[in-house]
């Protein structure tokens, strides 16, 4: 990527999935987001009430379950990203 987000807080930034079996007629068909992700970047964790930081359960490279409509999506210059919080992650895969 020419250009890369760095998500504050508890925040992420993922790239959508293609299904492994999807075909042509599929995909037109279903045109809904992928609910599968590859986490791109990572905050550096929500601040706790004693001022220290709670770790972010995910890191950069992992791949992930989360709502199809979590979070919004930003065009990058080559490629869609979304940007979420670490509450809209239901797994990780």
């Amino acid at each position: 990527m020419s250009e890369m987000l760095k998500p504050i807080g508890e925040n992420l930034v993922v790239t959508d999935e293609k299904p492994e079996n999807s075909s042509s007629v599929l995909d037109v068909i279903d045109s809904r987001p992928s609910n599968q992700a590859t986490v791109l970047a990572v905050g550096e964790g929500r601040v706790l009430k004693n001022g220290k930081r709670a770790p972010m359960i995910v890191k950069p490279g992992d791949r992930v379950l989360l709502g199809r409509y979590a979070g919004f999506r930003y065009e990058l210059a080559d490629t869609t990203v979304r940007l979420l919080s670490i509450n809209d992650v239901q797994a990780i895969l």
